[in-house]
C-alpha cells in the first residue's frame, strides 16, 4: 500500500481513552515526539473534565505542538456532570434535576460533585493563553437521545470501585445492558450545555465538532442559529433530506462532513448516498478512535488503517486525492 496517502490524509477526529491517566499523556508525547507526524495531523478531542487536563500535559510535553489541534469541549455523554451559572446546586438537586429517572443511591454514590461549566471555559482559555494556541476547537459538543449513564457515574470515571470498573470492561456485549443506570441526560439539559459551548465557540470564533445521535432536528434548530460557525459534522449519521437542510443553510466552506471507517465505513449505502449531494471540498476523514491508546500499545499501523480504509470506501463514490482531504482539514480549522 503507498504511502503518500498517510501524509496527506489527516484525522479531523480522535480521542484520550476514556481511563486516560496523566502517565499515559506523558507517553503518548513522548511517542509523538519520535514520529514523523505531519503538522495539525491530529485533531484530539476533550469531552470532560480528566482529559482537559490530559491534554495540558500532552501540550507541554510535545516539542512540535502544532501536530494537533486541541478541541476542547464537554460531549453529551459527560455533560450530566456540569452545572450552569455561577451558584453550585447541592449534588442531590443537581443530578435529581439532570437525570431522569432521578439516579438511585448507589449511581449519586458513584457521581462527582457537579462541575462547573464557566470555570471548565475559563480553564480552556487559560490553556489557550498558556500554549498561544492559535489552531485550537470546540468539541466534541453535541445531543445524544439514546445515551444512558453508566453504573459508574461516567465513562472513565477513575473513583469508581475498582472491581466494578474490572466487571465493566470484562463484560461481554450481549451483557452490556447491565452496565448501564436507567437514567438518561434530560433532553433540556444537554441542549442547555450545547447552547452555551456554541455560544462560546462564537465567541473565540473556532470551529466546531459536533456529535449527535437521534435528535437531528433539534441539534439543527440549536446551531442554524450561529450562522458565522464552522460547522464539522462528526461521524454523520443523519438522513440524506437533514443533510440536505444542512447543505441548503450553510455556505459550503463552513459545513464540512467527517467520515470514519468504523461508523460511516459500515454503512456503505448511506455513506453513497451522501457523498453524492456532497461538493469535494466539505469532506474530511477521521478514526473517531482512541489514539492514544492505540500508539502506547504499539498499534500504530491499526490506527492508520482506519483512516486509509474510509479513505478508499470514500474514493469508491468520488474521485478525490488525499492533497483535497489535506486542503478540506486546513479550511475546516481556517488555516488557509
Amino acid at each position: 500500500m503507498e504511502e503518500k496517502p498517510l501524509i496527506d490524509l489527516s484525522d479531523s477526529h480522535c480521542h484520550f481513552h476514556p481511563e486516560a491517566t496523566f502517565e499515559d499523556a506523558h507517553k503518548f508525547a513522548a511517542i509523538l515526539n519520535n514520529s514523523n507526524s505531519s503538522k495539525y495531523f491530529f485533531h484530539l478531542m476533550t469531552t470532560q473534565h480528566i482529559d482537559l487536563e490530559c491534554m495540558d500535559i500532552l501540550l507541554e510535553n510535545l516539542k512540535e505542538k502544532n501536530l494537533i489541534v486541541p478541541y476542547f469541549g464537554v460531549h453529551p455523554w459527560f455533560s450530566h456532570l456540569f452545572y450552569l451559572g455561577s451558584e453550585k446546586p447541592s449534588k442531590i438537586d443537581h443530578y435529581n434535576s439532570v437525570l431522569k429517572p432521578p439516579p438511585t443511591k448507589e449511581l449519586l454514590s458513584q457521581l462527582p460533585e457537579p462541575l462547573s461549566l464557566l470555570e471548565r471555559f475559563n480553564r480552556i482559555l487559560e490553556l489557550v493563553a498558556k500554549y498561544d494556541l492559535q489552531k485550537y476547537g470546540i468539541g466534541e459538543i453535541g445531543l445524544d437521545k439514546l445515551f444512558r449513564v453508566p453504573k459508574t457515574g461516567f465513562l472513565g470515571n477513575p473513583n469508581c470501585k475498582e472491581e466494578e470498573k474490572e466487571q465493566q470492561l470484562e463484560k461481554e456485549q450481549p451483557e452490556k445492558e447491565e452496565k448501564l443506570s436507567p437514567s438518561k441526560v434530560t433532553l433540556a439539559h444537554q441542549k442547555e450545555i450545547f447552547r452555551h459551548q456554541l455560544d462560546f465557540a462564537n465567541r473565540v470564533q473556532k470551529q466546531v465538532s459536533i456529535h449527535c445521535v437521534k435528535a437531528h432536528g433539534a441539534l439543527f434548530d440549536e446551531v442554524k442559529k450561529y450562522p458565522l460557525l464552522r460547522v464539522l459534522l462528526h461521524s454523520y449519521t443523519g438522513s440524506i433530506d437533514q443533510a440536505k437542510l444542512w447543505i441548503r443553510t450553510y455556505p459550503r466552506d463552513k459545513l464540512f462532513f467527517s467520515f470514519s471507517n468504523w461508523i460511516n465505513g459500515e454503512r456503505e449505502e448511506s455513506l453513497k448516498l451522501l457523498i453524492n449531494e456532497l461538493d469535494a471540498r466539505q469532506i474530511l476523514t477521521e478514526s473517531d478512535i482512541y489514539v492514544d491508546k492505540l500508539f502506547i500499545q504499539n498499534k500504530r499501523e491499526e490506527y492508520l488503517n482506519h483512516l486509509l480504509g474510509i479513505y478508499q470506501k470514500l474514493n469508491q463514490y468520488i474521485d478525490f486525492d488525499s492533497l483535497q482531504v489535506k486542503a478540506n482539514m486546513l479550511t475546516s480549522i481556517n488555516a488557509i
